[in-house]
Protein backbone atom coordinates (compact mmCIF):
# COMPACT_ATOMS: atom_id res chain seq x y z
CA UNK A 1 0.00 0.00 0.00
CA UNK A 2 1.02 3.65 -0.70
CA UNK A 3 0.09 6.57 1.14
CA UNK A 4 -0.42 9.83 -0.87
CA UNK A 5 -0.97 12.73 1.66
CA UNK A 6 -2.45 15.83 0.36
CA UNK A 7 -5.51 17.97 -0.58
CA UNK A 8 -8.93 17.50 -2.69
CA UNK A 9 -7.52 19.57 -5.66
CA UNK A 10 -4.65 18.10 -6.71
CA UNK A 11 -4.28 16.64 -10.58
CA UNK A 12 -0.91 15.29 -9.26
CA UNK A 13 -2.35 12.69 -6.88
CA UNK A 14 -4.85 12.28 -9.57
CA UNK A 15 -2.86 11.14 -12.37
CA UNK A 16 -0.21 9.11 -10.05
CA UNK A 17 -3.35 7.24 -8.56
CA UNK A 18 -4.27 5.99 -11.82
CA UNK A 19 -0.66 5.54 -13.28
CA UNK A 20 -0.39 3.15 -10.40
CA UNK A 21 -3.63 1.61 -10.41
CA UNK A 22 -2.81 0.52 -13.98
CA UNK A 23 0.90 -0.59 -12.55
CA UNK A 24 -1.12 -2.80 -10.21
CA UNK A 25 -0.27 -0.95 -6.64
CA UNK A 26 -3.05 0.13 -3.96
CA UNK A 27 -2.88 3.66 -2.55
CA UNK A 28 -4.60 4.80 0.21
CA UNK A 29 -5.38 8.79 -0.66
CA UNK A 30 -5.43 10.77 2.64
CA UNK A 31 -6.68 14.92 1.74
CA UNK A 32 -5.69 16.60 5.07
CA UNK A 33 -8.49 18.66 5.41
CA UNK A 34 -10.95 16.19 5.64
CA UNK A 35 -9.08 14.14 8.46
CA UNK A 36 -11.64 15.20 10.63
CA UNK A 37 -14.65 14.58 8.69
CA UNK A 38 -13.89 11.32 6.37
CA UNK A 39 -11.48 9.60 8.30
CA UNK A 40 -11.05 7.81 11.70
CA UNK A 41 -7.52 7.32 13.33
CA UNK A 42 -6.02 4.71 16.01
CA UNK A 43 -2.26 5.34 16.78
CA UNK A 44 -1.08 4.17 20.00
CA UNK A 45 1.42 1.57 22.02
CA UNK A 46 -0.57 -1.50 23.79
CA UNK A 47 0.51 -3.08 27.24
CA UNK A 48 3.12 -5.32 25.31
CA UNK A 49 5.21 -2.42 24.55
CA UNK A 50 3.95 -2.98 20.49
CA UNK A 51 2.86 0.20 18.40
CA UNK A 52 -0.22 0.23 15.97
CA UNK A 53 -2.21 2.39 13.94
CA UNK A 54 -4.12 2.19 11.43
CA UNK A 55 -6.38 4.58 9.56
CA UNK A 56 -9.74 4.15 8.08
CA UNK A 57 -11.88 6.21 5.15
CA UNK A 58 -15.09 6.54 4.69
CA UNK A 59 -15.83 3.96 2.36
CA UNK A 60 -14.08 1.51 5.16
CA UNK A 61 -10.75 1.23 3.29
CA UNK A 62 -8.13 0.24 5.80
CA UNK A 63 -4.94 1.58 5.87
CA UNK A 64 -2.62 -0.65 8.49
CA UNK A 65 0.19 2.54 9.74
CA UNK A 66 2.76 -0.55 10.46
CA UNK A 67 2.71 -2.38 7.09
CA UNK A 68 2.99 1.04 5.39
CA UNK A 69 6.43 1.13 3.61
CA UNK A 70 6.12 4.80 1.88
CA UNK A 71 4.46 8.07 1.65
CA UNK A 72 4.24 10.84 -0.68
CA UNK A 73 3.80 14.18 0.84
CA UNK A 74 2.27 15.77 -2.46
CA UNK A 75 0.08 18.88 -1.00
CA UNK A 76 -1.65 18.54 2.16
CA UNK A 77 -4.09 21.47 3.14
CA UNK A 78 -4.18 22.70 6.67
CA UNK A 79 -7.55 24.70 6.06
CA UNK A 80 -9.47 21.84 8.43
CA UNK A 81 -13.10 20.94 7.52
CA UNK A 82 -15.05 20.59 11.02
CA UNK A 83 -18.15 18.35 11.66
CA UNK A 84 -19.17 20.72 14.97
CA UNK A 85 -19.65 24.46 15.14
CA UNK A 86 -16.51 25.39 17.35
CA UNK A 87 -15.61 28.85 18.53
CA UNK A 88 -12.26 30.62 16.69
CA UNK A 89 -9.84 29.31 19.65
CA UNK A 90 -11.55 25.70 19.92
CA UNK A 91 -10.82 25.49 16.12
CA UNK A 92 -7.39 27.00 16.51
CA UNK A 93 -6.49 24.22 19.39
CA UNK A 94 -7.68 21.31 17.79
CA UNK A 95 -5.95 22.72 14.27
CA UNK A 96 -3.10 22.53 16.40
CA UNK A 97 -3.65 19.09 18.17
CA UNK A 98 -4.23 17.44 14.06
CA UNK A 99 -0.65 19.50 13.03
CA UNK A 100 0.93 17.34 16.34
CA UNK A 101 -1.07 14.33 14.70
CA UNK A 102 0.59 14.61 11.48
CA UNK A 103 4.14 15.35 13.21
CA UNK A 104 3.59 12.03 14.72
CA UNK A 105 2.69 10.02 11.02
CA UNK A 106 5.99 11.91 10.17
CA UNK A 107 7.55 9.77 12.45
CA UNK A 108 6.57 6.13 11.94
CA UNK A 109 10.13 4.66 11.93
CA UNK A 110 9.16 2.22 9.00
CA UNK A 111 8.07 4.90 6.19
CA UNK A 112 9.77 6.17 3.71
CA UNK A 113 8.62 9.55 2.80
CA UNK A 114 9.03 11.80 -0.62
CA UNK A 115 9.84 13.73 0.72
CA UNK A 116 10.08 13.58 4.52
CA UNK A 117 8.25 16.86 5.69
CA UNK A 118 10.90 17.71 8.30
CA UNK A 119 14.29 17.89 5.79
CA UNK A 120 11.81 19.44 2.81
CA UNK A 121 11.26 22.47 5.91
CA UNK A 122 14.89 22.74 6.59
CA UNK A 123 15.69 22.46 2.87
CA UNK A 124 13.27 24.86 1.39
CA UNK A 125 15.72 27.74 2.98
CA UNK A 126 17.25 29.34 -0.25
CA UNK A 127 19.75 31.07 0.77
CA UNK A 128 21.22 27.69 2.42
CA UNK A 129 20.33 25.81 -0.83
CA UNK A 130 22.74 28.68 -2.34
CA UNK A 131 25.74 28.00 0.14
CA UNK A 132 25.11 24.46 -0.79
CA UNK A 133 25.61 24.98 -4.54
CA UNK A 134 28.92 27.15 -3.69
CA UNK A 135 30.14 24.29 -1.75
CA UNK A 136 29.64 22.28 -5.02
CA UNK A 137 31.23 24.87 -7.08
CA UNK A 138 28.38 25.72 -9.07
CA UNK A 139 27.64 29.19 -10.03
CA UNK A 140 25.11 31.14 -8.03
CA UNK A 141 24.13 34.74 -8.43
CA UNK A 142 25.98 37.44 -6.03
CA UNK A 143 22.88 37.80 -3.28
CA UNK A 144 22.39 40.08 -0.48
CA UNK A 145 19.62 40.34 2.12
CA UNK A 146 20.01 43.36 4.07
CA UNK A 147 18.41 45.81 6.19
CA UNK A 148 20.56 48.56 5.97
CA UNK A 149 20.47 50.65 3.27
CA UNK A 150 23.68 52.17 2.40
CA UNK A 151 25.17 48.29 2.33
CA UNK A 152 22.28 48.12 -0.15
CA UNK A 153 23.37 50.51 -2.06
CA UNK A 154 27.24 49.48 -2.37
CA UNK A 155 25.86 46.18 -3.43
CA UNK A 156 23.76 47.62 -6.57
CA UNK A 157 26.90 49.93 -7.61
CA UNK A 158 29.03 46.59 -7.60
CA UNK A 159 26.23 44.83 -9.68
CA UNK A 160 25.96 47.90 -12.19
CA UNK A 161 23.36 49.66 -11.08
CA UNK A 162 20.63 46.79 -12.09
CA UNK A 163 19.57 44.14 -10.13
CA UNK A 164 16.51 42.12 -9.08
CA UNK A 165 14.46 42.11 -5.88
CA UNK A 166 13.08 38.57 -4.52
CA UNK A 167 11.45 37.60 -2.16
CA UNK A 168 13.42 35.86 0.73
CA UNK A 169 10.64 32.76 0.60
CA UNK A 170 8.69 32.80 -2.53
CA UNK A 171 4.92 33.01 -0.50
CA UNK A 172 1.65 34.19 -2.02
CA UNK A 173 -0.29 37.23 -1.08
CA UNK A 174 -3.57 38.18 -1.80
CA UNK A 175 -3.74 41.42 -4.24
CA UNK A 176 -7.62 42.48 -5.03
CA UNK A 177 -8.81 39.14 -4.05
CA UNK A 178 -6.42 37.34 -5.80
CA UNK A 179 -3.86 34.90 -4.60
CA UNK A 180 -0.63 35.03 -6.43
CA UNK A 181 3.18 34.47 -5.83
CA UNK A 182 5.31 37.58 -5.26
CA UNK A 183 7.46 38.16 -9.06
CA UNK A 184 10.87 38.95 -8.77
CA UNK A 185 11.28 42.24 -10.14
CA UNK A 186 14.32 43.82 -12.29
CA UNK A 187 14.91 47.20 -10.83
CA UNK A 188 17.09 50.59 -12.13
CA UNK A 189 18.75 53.17 -10.56
CA UNK A 190 15.20 55.19 -10.15
CA UNK A 191 13.25 52.24 -8.73
CA UNK A 192 16.50 51.17 -6.32
CA UNK A 193 16.49 54.59 -5.06
CA UNK A 194 12.70 55.17 -4.56
CA UNK A 195 12.92 52.22 -2.61
CA UNK A 196 16.26 52.51 -0.19
CA UNK A 197 14.04 54.44 2.43
CA UNK A 198 11.94 51.20 2.97
CA UNK A 199 14.81 48.85 3.31
CA UNK A 200 14.49 49.46 7.08
CA UNK A 201 11.08 48.11 7.24
CA UNK A 202 11.97 44.46 6.71
CA UNK A 203 14.80 42.45 5.25
CA UNK A 204 15.40 42.77 1.32
CA UNK A 205 16.82 40.49 -0.94
CA UNK A 206 18.84 41.52 -3.51
CA UNK A 207 20.60 39.53 -6.52
CA UNK A 208 22.82 40.37 -9.64
CA UNK A 209 20.82 40.41 -12.79
CA UNK A 210 22.28 37.72 -15.06
CA UNK A 211 21.82 37.80 -18.48
CA UNK A 212 19.88 34.59 -19.69
CA UNK A 213 19.68 32.64 -23.34
CA UNK A 214 17.07 30.16 -21.97
CA UNK A 215 16.07 28.81 -18.37
CA UNK A 216 15.63 25.17 -16.80
CA UNK A 217 13.12 23.58 -14.93
CA UNK A 218 14.98 20.41 -13.92
CA UNK A 219 13.01 17.68 -12.22
CA UNK A 220 15.12 14.82 -10.11
CA UNK A 221 13.16 11.74 -9.02
CA UNK A 222 16.01 10.73 -6.30
CA UNK A 223 18.41 9.42 -9.16
CA UNK A 224 16.16 10.06 -12.31
CA UNK A 225 17.23 13.56 -14.22
CA UNK A 226 14.27 15.39 -16.17
CA UNK A 227 15.65 18.98 -17.61
CA UNK A 228 13.02 21.05 -19.37
CA UNK A 229 13.99 24.29 -21.55
CA UNK A 230 11.99 27.34 -21.20
CA UNK A 231 12.23 29.95 -23.75
CA UNK A 232 11.73 32.72 -21.03
CA UNK A 233 13.74 35.59 -23.26
CA UNK A 234 11.00 35.65 -26.64
CA UNK A 235 8.28 37.96 -24.15
CA UNK A 236 9.12 40.71 -22.73
CA UNK A 237 6.28 39.70 -20.03
CA UNK A 238 8.65 36.89 -18.96
CA UNK A 239 12.08 37.48 -19.47
CA UNK A 240 12.68 38.62 -15.96
CA UNK A 241 10.22 35.90 -14.13
CA UNK A 242 9.21 32.95 -16.82
CA UNK A 243 6.22 32.56 -14.10
CA UNK A 244 4.26 35.57 -14.84
CA UNK A 245 2.67 34.48 -17.88
CA UNK A 246 3.99 30.69 -18.31
CA UNK A 247 1.77 30.56 -20.91
CA UNK A 248 3.88 32.19 -23.32
CA UNK A 249 7.04 30.52 -22.64
CA UNK A 250 8.22 27.93 -25.23
CA UNK A 251 8.82 24.31 -23.40
CA UNK A 252 11.25 21.39 -24.87
CA UNK A 253 13.52 18.39 -23.71
CA UNK A 254 16.77 19.09 -22.71
CA UNK A 255 19.98 17.15 -21.98
CA UNK A 256 21.86 18.45 -19.11
CA UNK A 257 25.58 18.23 -19.20
CA UNK A 258 27.20 15.31 -16.92
CA UNK A 259 28.31 17.93 -13.85
CA UNK A 260 24.70 19.79 -13.89
CA UNK A 261 22.87 16.38 -13.84
CA UNK A 262 25.65 14.69 -11.31
CA UNK A 263 24.52 18.29 -9.31
CA UNK A 264 21.24 17.95 -9.33
CA UNK A 265 21.65 14.37 -7.75
CA UNK A 266 24.16 15.43 -4.90
CA UNK A 267 21.97 18.64 -4.23
CA UNK A 268 19.09 16.30 -2.84
CA UNK A 269 21.26 14.01 -1.48
CA UNK A 270 22.45 16.61 0.55
CA UNK A 271 19.24 17.70 1.71
CA UNK A 272 18.12 14.52 2.79
CA UNK A 273 15.55 14.55 -0.30
CA UNK A 274 13.89 12.13 -2.62
CA UNK A 275 12.40 14.95 -4.71
CA UNK A 276 13.15 18.26 -6.15
CA UNK A 277 12.24 20.86 -8.77
CA UNK A 278 14.99 23.01 -9.67
CA UNK A 279 15.45 25.82 -11.45
CA UNK A 280 18.63 27.62 -13.88
CA UNK A 281 19.72 30.00 -16.11
CA UNK A 282 21.66 29.02 -18.92
CA UNK A 283 23.97 32.29 -20.27
CA UNK A 284 24.45 33.79 -23.24
CA UNK A 285 27.92 31.95 -22.83
CA UNK A 286 26.72 28.75 -22.10
CA UNK A 287 27.10 29.10 -17.78
CA UNK A 288 25.01 27.48 -15.81
CA UNK A 289 23.50 29.22 -12.86
CA UNK A 290 22.02 27.52 -10.18
CA UNK A 291 18.43 30.03 -8.50
CA UNK A 292 16.95 27.77 -6.10
CA UNK A 293 15.00 24.21 -5.74
CA UNK A 294 11.58 23.49 -4.56
CA UNK A 295 10.63 20.23 -2.46
CA UNK A 296 7.12 20.51 -3.34
CA UNK A 297 7.23 22.03 -6.88
CA UNK A 298 4.94 21.22 -9.58
CA UNK A 299 5.36 19.19 -12.39
CA UNK A 300 2.30 18.30 -14.43
CA UNK A 301 2.39 21.42 -16.46
CA UNK A 302 6.33 20.17 -17.97
CA UNK A 303 4.35 16.21 -19.02
CA UNK A 304 2.06 18.26 -20.44
CA UNK A 305 3.91 20.62 -22.52
CA UNK A 306 7.34 17.83 -23.67
CA UNK A 307 6.04 14.54 -23.15
CA UNK A 308 8.45 13.92 -20.50
CA UNK A 309 7.34 10.82 -18.32
CA UNK A 310 7.63 12.21 -15.10
CA UNK A 311 3.96 10.82 -13.76
CA UNK A 312 5.70 7.38 -14.68
CA UNK A 313 8.89 8.70 -12.91
CA UNK A 314 6.84 9.52 -10.06
CA UNK A 315 4.96 5.78 -9.98
CA UNK A 316 8.90 4.23 -10.00
CA UNK A 317 9.90 6.36 -7.23
CA UNK A 318 6.85 4.86 -5.08
CA UNK A 319 7.02 1.49 -6.18
CA UNK A 320 10.79 1.56 -5.12
CA UNK A 321 10.16 1.66 -1.72
CA UNK A 322 6.42 -0.08 -1.70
Amino acid sequence: MILILTSKQDVHADAVIRKLSQRGSSVFRLNSEDILTKYRFQLGISLKQDWFGSCTDQRGRQLDLRALHVAWYRKPSFDFEYEFGLDSESRRFAGAEIRSFFEALYSLPNVVWINPPHASDAAKTKFRQLLTAVDCRVRVPRTLITTDSEVARRFFLDCGEVALVKSIYTANVTIDGRNQGVPSMKIGPEEFYALTDQIRLAPVQFQEYVEKDFELRVTVMEDAVFAVRIDSQSHEETKVDWRMDAKLNGYSRFELPKHVSSFCVQLLQLQCLKYGAMDFIVTPTGQYVFLENNPFGQYLWLETETGAPLTDAMCDLLQRYE
